[in-house]
């Protein structure tokens, strides 16, 4: 028995890795279709409930940015279940738009938040018109752009001059103890604890592998900058548990 179950576990791990390495829309589509049911419930489990403020603090930075604007447009890619979408209409006057390539996902973000409008769709096209929004964010989704240049350049063509795109997604820790103990919790503790809420086990042993392999900070922003941003620049959060990005057209 223990045997099969190892042997099961290394599947897992190895679709995990190939998942990462030969990303398209369809087979993230596919992951996302399939840990929907369960994906708001172990969003707020495993990572304690902070992901909420990390939305929290994204939002009043966008509010910062647009300051004075009446109306603010902002789009919300990579939305899933509509969160951050959600905490953007916080904004005063704002109106907001989320996309996503998961018909499941959206489906939830509808019934949750039927006063936002959300379409189907993907960051390296999306259905807008040049210049068309003031923030485009992505709460946690940059890492499963099939191309991550080809999707954050499609953010920066939507934006309006001077708009800024705001971007989060898990940090690991710089500090070594810190980063030990986030690493042993990512890669051991979090698959386990999902597996037994969710039927989809390969997709949190990808969300460990897709944060390790993803740019991090200076690296991040030198791939915003190539997208065509003249500014960017990053703020941990939480212990260098999460960054936030946040770049300027």
């Amino acid at each position: 028995m223990a045997k099969k179950a190892e042997e099961s576990l290394n599947r897992s791990k190895e679709t995990a890795q190939s998942l990462f390495r030969s990303k398209s829309h369809a087979s993230i589509q596919h992951m996302f279709d399939e840990v929907a049911p369960t994906y708001d419930f172990l969003n707020h489990l495993l990572s304690l409930g902070i992901d909420n403020y990390w939305r929290s603090c994204t939002a009043r930075k966008a509010k910062q940015l647009v300051g004075t604007n009446s109306e603010p447009a902002i789009l919300d890619v990579a939305t899933g279940t509509g969160d951050l979408a959600h905490a953007m209409s916080g904004i005063p006057g704002s109106k907001v738009t989320g996309v996503d390539l998961s018909g499941n996902m959206l489906s939830i973000a509808r019934k949750k938040y039927p006063a936002i409008t959300f379409r189907e769709g993907y960051a390296e096209k999306l259905s807008f018109e040049d210049a068309s929004f003031d923030i485009v964010s992505a709460g946690f989704g940059a890492r499963n752009f099939e191309n991550l240049l080809q999707g954050l350049s499609e953010f920066h063509r939507v934006l309006r001059p001077g708009g800024h795109a705001l971007i989060i997604e898990p940090m690991i820790p710089r500090n070594p103890v810190m980063k030990k103990l986030y690493l042993v919790y990512f890669k051991k503790v979090l698959p386990k604890i999902a597996g037994l809420f969710s039927k989809s086990s390969f997709a949190y042993d990808y969300l460990p592998h897709s944060v390790e392999e993803f740019p991090q900070g200076e690296e991040f922003t030198a791939i915003l900058k190539d997208a065509g941003f003249r500014t960017a620049e990053y703020r941990p959060m939480t212990f260098e548990t999460s960054i936030l990005y946040t770049a300027q057209k």
